[in-house]
């Protein structure tokens, strides 16, 4: 989730193909970790209840819109600051 966030302003979400494949893979591989018997005996994992993994996975969309809701922001006051320089210079 981290690297999602730390993306630059100008770089929406689905423009970065590679990024989106690589924590797409590794939350499968999480998964796979978690709830796979096999896995879970190689790795000595548990799995998570259905309400716990909603639980997380609620306060993963929420601190990830919020995360948006801060970058539209960001990328607004960048785009002000940016016409209010070309209009200096045009003056």
């Amino acid at each position: 989730m981290s690297a999602v966030q730390s993306r630059g302003l100008g770089c929406g979400l689905l423009q970065n193909k590679m990024l989106v494949t690589t924590v797409s893979v590794s939350f499968i591989v999480q998964l796979a970790l978690v709830y796979i018997p096999f896995m879970q005996a190689v790795f000595q994992t548990e799995a998570i209840g259905s309400k716990d993994l909603l639980t997380i996975l609620l306060i993963a969309a929420t601190s990830f819109a919020l995360h948006e809701v801060r970058r539209r922001y960001e990328r607004s006051v960048v785009a002000d600051e940016t016409y209010a320089s070309v209009v200096e210079e045009m003056a």
